[in-house]
């Protein structure tokens, strides 16, 4: 993995090849969450940080929304979507609290559906 040129300033209306939110370790304390947009400048992708606070203070888990896609055969790739537009859907995700999966003990069922029927 190469590392990509960093920008310190982007504009909403900019060509955005992908938006992630990860979690990542701080030089000092805990996690942070961090927000990364690669732009398309000059014919190449730069990448835009912020930080966005503790980790802890999250729900939502970890992203990345697609803002552009490469044709493996060319090499050549299509930008979709502007930085607003990236925003926009991270901040609608955001919205939305990860859903509690329920977990099942299968083989608990299973024992205790055989000790029922041996009860009888």
């Amino acid at each position: 993995m190469s590392l990509l040129p960093a920008t310190l300033e982007i504009s909403y209306d900019e060509p955005a090849f992908n938006l992630s939110e990860l979690i990542q370790p701080a030089p000092v304390g805990a996690p942070r969450r961090f927000q990364i947009i690669l732009v398309l400048r000059n014919g190449a992708l730069a990448e835009y940080r912020t930080d966005l606070g503790p980790a802890s203070e999250f729900t939502t888990p970890e992203f990345r929304i697609i803002g552009g896609v490469v044709d493996e055969a060319t090499g050549r790739g299509e930008i979709l979507h502007t930085v607003g537009e990236l925003k926009d859907m991270a901040d609608d995700m955001h919205m939305h609290t990860a859903p509690v999966v329920q977990t099942r003990d299968v083989w608990g069922d299973y024992y205790d559906h055989l000790d029922g029927k041996r009860n009888v």
